[in-house]
């Protein structure tokens, strides 16, 4: 049995050049945050991507902001709701970016999974409509207050 035979655990020199996995990744938010929450400043996503491409926190919000990105050019050709749309999207870029800046490594809704290819645009999009569906649905439904009667004229006064 030779020394690479020896689980990592026991091989006291490989322990002694092990770095924590916790450490690396500590490491890799300090030193990568600020860029990682430039890449939601629209195109700079692409560029924080291929400049940061051993950065696995930098990477995972790069590859968010690219979708935001793309989203938000395609928005921009929609009539009539496109700012609507613009504004979610900048609500959403926000939220990323704050997220980034502060080391935290949370999805943006719907874009996190789908940045990851866990969910398909055909997936995400249903489940947009049905969450649309839902909210029209709930202001439908809600019964109107009951009016009250109108109010009587006040009697006269006696002598």
């Amino acid at each position: 049995m030779g020394p690479s035979d020896v689980p990592p655990s026991e091989n006291p020199q490989q322990q002694a050049n092990a770095v924590p996995v916790i450490d690396r990744d500590n490491t890799d938010i300090e030193q990568n945050k600020d860029i990682a929450a430039f890449s939601y400043l629209w195109i700079m996503s692409v560029a924080v991507y291929f400049l940061r491409r051993k950065s696995p926190f930098a990477r995972f919000h790069a590859k968010q902001a690219m979708i935001l990105f793309t989203l938000s050019i395609v928005v921009f050709f929609v009539p009539v709701i496109s700012k609507l749309l613009e504004l979610g999207i900048l609500a959403l870029m926000v939220l990323g970016f704050i997220n980034a800046a502060q080391g935290q490594r949370k999805d943006i809704p719907l874009v996190g999974p789908l940045s990851r290819r866990e969910i398909t645009i055909r997936q995400a999009w249903t489940r947009i409509v049905d969450a649309v569906a839902k909210l029209v649905k709930s202001f439908r439904s809600k019964p109107n207050p009951p009016t009250p009667p109108p109010a009587s004229p006040p009697s006269p006064p006696m002598p």
